[in-house]
């Protein structure tokens, strides 16, 4: 048995804060003494679940069933109610938190130390004292823009959320739920159930995670608003129906008239149902990007009142309905930003979401909500909308500045962000590393990022003993930070061609190469372990190398005419392989989602490939 110290913060993420470590292992089995000194049955639930995780292993090991283990709340030793203190020894362990939450992330500590060594149920001994910056750590996912994820899905989410100590995850809705006022508008093969809904609020309170809700009810609303019988309801009246729409219209969707009666009994029936079917407290009204505000039917109410006037009224009727069902409201910040002298008219027990991207954030702008006395939390993104693989580097330097700027103004949250704008193509474990280190940093503003950070992720998440994987993945992923590369796979080349900043050849070369090495290594990986998120991974590897190759053949195209010619026949057998990975990516997308949006990927993947066959764009 191994009796040195071990270093405790190399095993785990986040990262504890502060660790001493002691000479010696605690071993436990499932015969170990235990003691739960806190009035809260989720925490017996989660030693369960921890101790079943444990295996028979231990039980043979000296000591093991004597060991005994003490978990309490006591507020006097842990100050911060989600921090803990864990003492291991030993001969048994001892676990304090500051609530029953703290408790429970303490457990998580456990259970990731457990996981990182040889023997499981061995625990090097030491004393960890943990506790988070921001008092709410969590993460949006989006579930309405193309794919939707099975429940299973939505739970290994949860639980990847509960172990990186995150306490809130939210579902953004447009139309992706099945409403029983109009059931027209989404059938439940194509969106979230209420029964569903139910099952997962009750799986994410076991794990101390709040799900929250988040509805659009004002911009963004493009799939109701095109339906006959709301069509009227619009700002400016759909000009197509929604299977019509591109996939950039409909990102952009349509805007509420918020000044017609009827928009606002329909706000009324969508939150209702909403309501019924989540428990928190907590509802996020969304209210940005209402690109058609004052465009349209409300451009004389906006000339007369003030389009600040109007949409604060807007947010606030919306906030009473919620109110009157006990429950707290968020908005987005994008839109009441402008209008400073309106902050006071916003409801006082409103938080409001300061959220910006890659690297065109307003950071230092989350004081100017602090300052107005409003609840605030900093909202950075996974940036993997609209890439094939998630942009790392820009993620990180959005994820690091946004965390740092929170702290440092006073914002109580951090909410990261995991869009899917034009259908949804970015797969779960490509957004992985940016979730993780969200969650990371929303614990320890001060957590290492860059290559330790990786290697953390690389063993706490994937879960494989090659970190070269996600220095590979980082590497192939900075075609992203130059181009978005999911339209760069489905635009016509026309339309790319009218890009100015193509990468260059150097650059497209260099892509290539890392991934390639990306996908070698993760094929040897697959070989020992065929799992879901290295199967994901694997391929976005193969559809990052078919980007790179478009946009070779479409500088060629730019350079000259005789060089796009002479690779006729590379073309097509670029396009063969688009057809075989689009295969692939439906069997992954099936895995873990449900088949609503798949057919527009699929259609995207054929037309691409035919455009290509051509010889000439």
């Amino acid at each position: 048995m191994s009796t040195h110290p071990v270093d405790f913060r190399q095993l785990l993420l986040p990262r504890p804060r502060h660790v001493e470590a002691l000479p010696g292992v605690c071993t436990v089995g499932q015969g170990a003494q235990v003691c739960v000194d806190v009035a809260d049955s989720r925490i017996d639930k989660a030693v369960h679940a921890w101790k079943s995780g444990l295996g028979d292993a231990a039980e043979t090991s000296v000591g093991s069933a004597g060991t005994k283990i003490r978990i309490a709340v006591e507020r006097g030793i842990v100050r911060h109610r989600d921090g803990y203190h864990l003492e291991i020894q030993p001969n048994g362990i001892t676990l304090i938190g500051g609530s029953a939450a703290g408790c429970f992330h303490g457990l998580q500590t456990l259970r990731q130390s457990s996981r990182s060594r040889v023997r499981l149920g061995e625990f090097p001994c030491c004393t960890v004292t943990d506790g988070p910056d921001f008092s709410t750590r969590g993460l949006l996912h989006d579930v309405t823009r193309g794919k939707v994820p099975t429940l299973s899905t939505l739970k290994l989410l949860v639980d990847r959320l509960a172990e990186l100590k995150a306490n809130q995850l939210q579902l953004y809705i447009e139309h992706a739920f099945a409403f029983s006022f109009d059931r027209d508008i989404c059938r439940p093969a194509d969106g979230l159930t209420p029964d569903e809904v139910r099952e997962l609020d009750a799986y994410c309170r076991d794990r101390f995670i709040d799900l929250v809700p988040a509805l659009a009810t004002f911009g963004h609303m493009g799939r109701i608003l095109s339906m006959p019988r709301y069509h009227h309801l619009a700002e400016v009246e759909a000009a197509r129906s929604w299977e019509e729409m591109s996939w950039p219209q409909r990102t952009r969707g349509l805007t509420l008239d918020c000044t017609d009666p009827e928009a606002r009994i329909l706000v009324s029936r969508m939150w209702s149902d909403i309501l019924d079917a989540f428990s928190s407290p907590v509802v996020n009204i969304c209210g940005d990007e209402p690109w058609d505000l004052g465009e349209g039917k409300t451009r004389a109410s906006c000339l007369s009142q003030g389009k600040g006037e109007l949409y604060v009224d807007h947010l606030r009727r919306t906030h009473e309905l919620c109110a009157a069902r006990e429950r707290r409201t968020q908005i987005w910040s994008d839109v009441i930003r402008g209008y400073p002298q309106l902050l006071d008219r916003l409801p006082r027990d409103l938080t409001v979401l300061h959220w910006g991207y890659d690297d065109q954030a307003d950071y230092a702008g989350t004081a100017a909500f602090v300052e107005a006395g409003l609840d605030t939390f900093v909202c950075p993104g996974t940036t993997g909308w609209k890439r094939v693989i998630n942009a790392l580097d820009l993620a990180e330097q959005n994820i690091t500045a946004f965390a740092a700027a929170g702290l440092e103004r006073g914002a109580s949250g951090l909410i990261n962000t995991d869009w899917g704008d034009h259908g949804h193509f970015n797969l779960l474990a490509c957004s992985w590393h940016g979730i993780a280190l969200g969650a990371a940093l929303a614990w320890d503003a001060g957590h290492p990022r860059g290559e330790p950070f990786d290697d953390l992720f690389a063993r706490a998440v994937l879960r494989v003993n090659d970190a070269g994987i996600v220095r590979a993945l980082r590497a192939a992923s900075r075609l992203g930070n130059r181009i978005e590369t999911w339209p760069a796979l489905w635009m016509p080349v026309a339309q790319i061609l009218e890009n100015a900043a193509l990468p260059s050849y150097e650059e497209l070369n260099e892509s290539i190469q890392a991934t390639n090495d990306a996908r070698l290594r993760l094929q040897h990986e697959l070989a020992a372990d065929d799992c879901a998120d290295l199967k994901e991974l694997s391929v976005a590897c193969a559809f990052s190398e078919l980007v790179a190759e478009k946009l070779l053949f479409i500088r060629e195209s730019r350079s000259s005419p005789e060089d796009y010619s002479r690779t006729h026949d590379e073309r097509i057998m670029w396009a063969n392989r688009v057809v075989k990975a689009g295969g692939e990516y439906a069997d992954v997308w099936t895995a873990r989602n449900k088949t609503s949006g798949l057919d527009d990927i699929l259609c995207a993947f054929s037309t691409t490939a035919e455009e290509l066959r051509k010889e000439r764009p």
